[in-house]
């Protein structure tokens, strides 16, 4: 039986799972933090003569994702897209992907999902050494994306 408004329990923050999908392949990977899943509707400056209506949408703005993680090796599927995504002048394109993220219940199942379509690295980022931490080396990533859908 599917949840409803009474029988739902609301998911934890700290259990999700990040997949990245391309045409004919798919990897996931371990996250510190996501960042981004949001939306706002663009609505025109005109004024309107209802006082129930602030305005008439035009369009949608996406936020980007932004992926905090621990920094992995150049032969790791995420880090290997991402190279070569910054080396699109070498290949000529830029390869897009599907990022789903997902927040998971208490026996790994998924509570509710959000998913990117047509997501681009737009940023990568490592965190700069400094001697007077003793933290592990972390990358963060922004992505770009032509549509958000919260599917679950």
């Amino acid at each position: 039986m599917a949840p409803d408004s009474k029988t739902w329990k609301p998911p934890m923050l700290f259990h999700f799972r990040v997949d990245f999908q391309w045409k004919g392949d798919k990897a996931s990977a371990s996250f510190a933090e996501v960042d981004g899943l949001g939306q706002e509707l663009v609505l025109d400056g005109h004024v309107t003569k209802s006082d129930r209506t602030p305005g008439f949408p035009k369009g949608i703005k996406q936020d980007d994702i932004v992926l905090k993680r621990a920094i992995e090796p150049l032969n790791e599927k995420i880090t290997s897209w991402l190279r070569d995504c910054f080396n699109f002048r070498d290949t000529g394109w830029i390869e897009t992907c599907t990022v789903i993220i997902s927040l998971l219940d208490e026996e790994n199942k998924v509570a509710a999902r959000w998913v990117g379509v047509r997501a681009i690295p737009i940023k990568w980022k490592s965190a700069g050494p400094d001697a007077d931490k003793s933290e592990i080396a972390t990358e963060t990533i922004t992505l770009r994306h032509t549509k958000l859908i919260r599917n679950k």
